[in-house]
């Protein structure tokens, strides 16, 4: 099974966020600490201390609350804490009011746009709060407050710069951020196909070894049958004759797929798109297919419908499921073949009447190398060939159990009048 390599943003963003809380607490008990000591300024140490341990404690319960964290209740609790801690040290005129944009920029990063929007409207609110109702700081006895004009103009143009400039981040940051993902989910694609890719170049090497290997061996058969034919006299038991005939024209059968084969390079590799009518399907597979087999065989299709596929490859898929067909139902039974429209694409379905296969089987059929064949009688490559077909055109194969107690192989192939079928 391929799996996804990436980790999850957002469990990054939280392990960061949980790590910037700490370094900001250690921050904020800081900055309170020396403005204490080397300034005289008199700090409310009750409600700032209890903000602090709010903080601590949350940081420590907020890594068992996975889910918890990724709704962003940590960032909604750290605007509650902030908006606490500068409502009692000096409302606009304390300078930490800046740290409502960092609450911003990671919410952009983590949060859906709903709750995002939510959180730059509760950061606007409470700094609309503070900036009208605040606990002024004490230097000693003395109120630190400037009366002059001019700086009021200032907290106010403050104000107004901190809902713009709030409204900007939340909207390119997290413009931003859906990009990236995009990128990492083509990213993801595309390591998964050339994952899938490199798995059917294996593939296509091993069908040429063999290939290369079953070469001499069935030359040799098919020389041997031929001649030991020639050399049976014609009063000897025709069973036997029989016999040696089949041998014969079997090895011939498989010498003609493997040419076939080398002529296709493995399964219709570089075999280009062309118009392709339902009847033309239906011929070549009659055409191709073992009498034994063709005979059982029942088609549906318009005549006139037409697609844009590989030929080979398609005509080699539909064979492949009609063996397979076949081979799980041996009552010798007719087996149905349909191949019809469907939205801007083909359907072939492949329906037989064999015995009803487990899940795991239908889930299964089209891993490669899975099969439910006795030994020597398949490598299970067939039904995984076709979905590499499928995958191909932008298409899916699926196996299920109908509900009229026979099996269908379903395969969706799609118009690729816009799409590479190499």
């Amino acid at each position: 099974m391929i799996r996804p390599i990436l980790p999850h943003r957002q469990s990054v963003s939280l392990r960061w966020i949980i790590r910037m809380r700490w370094l900001a607490v250690c921050g904020q008990i800081l900055a309170a600490m020396l403005a204490w000591k080397l300034f005289d300024v008199s700090v409310p140490w009750m409600p700032v201390s209890i903000v602090f341990a709010i903080t601590v404690i949350s940081n420590i319960v907020l890594p068992r609350q996975h889910r918890a964290g990724l709704r962003g209740w940590s960032l909604w609790l750290d605007v509650i804490l902030l908006t606490v801690l500068i409502y009692f040290t000096g409302g606009p005129h304390n300078p930490f009011t800046s740290f409502y944009l960092l609450h911003i920029a990671l919410a952009a990063m983590t949060l859906t746009s709903g709750n995002l929007w939510s959180l730059v409207s509760a950061c606007i609110a409470g700094y609309v709060l503070i900036f009208f109702y605040h606990r002024p700081v004490m230097l000693g006895d003395m109120e630190i407050a400037s009366g002059c004009e001019s700086y009021s103009w200032h907290l106010q143009g403050m104000l107004l710069a901190f809902i713009i400039t709030a409204s900007f981040i939340a909207a390119f940051v997290s413009r931003m951020h859906r990009i990236l993902l995009k990128q990492d989910e083509a990213l993801e694609t595309a390591r998964i196909q050339a994952e899938k890719n490199a798995a059917f170049a294996s593939l296509a090497t091993l069908s040429a070894g063999v290939a290369h290997e079953l070469g001499s061996p069935l030359a040799t058969i098919s020389l041997a049958s031929s001649e030991l034919l020639q050399q049976l006299p014609e009063t000897m038991d025709t069973d036997l004759r029989a016999d040696v005939s089949l041998i014969h024209q079997q090895a011939q059968r498989c010498r003609m797929i493997l040419d076939q084969l080398n002529e296709r390079n493995t399964f219709g590799i570089g075999d280009p798109c062309r118009e392709v009518t339902a009847a033309e399907l239906a011929r070549s597979v009659i055409e191709k297919i073992a009498p034994e087999i063709g005979s059982r065989l029942e088609m549906v299709f318009a005549e006139d419908a037409t697609w844009r596929l590989p030929h080979e490859a398609t005509v080699q898929a539909l064979i492949i499921m009609i063996q397979n067909a076949a081979q799980a139902d041996s009552s010798g039974a007719k087996i149905e073949m349909r191949i019809a429209d469907h939205g801007s694409g083909c359907m072939i379905e492949v329906i037989d009447s064999g015995p009803n296969p487990s899940t795991e089987t239908l889930a299964r059929a089209s891993d490669p190398f899975f099969t439910t064949k006795p030994p020597g009688q398949g490598m299970g490559l067939g039904l995984f060939l076709v979905k590499c077909l499928a995958q191909r055109l932008h298409g899916e194969f699926t196996m299920h159990r109908a509900s009229d107690c026979r099996t269908h192989a379903r395969l969706l192939l799609q118009n690729p009048s816009n799409l590479d079928c190499r």
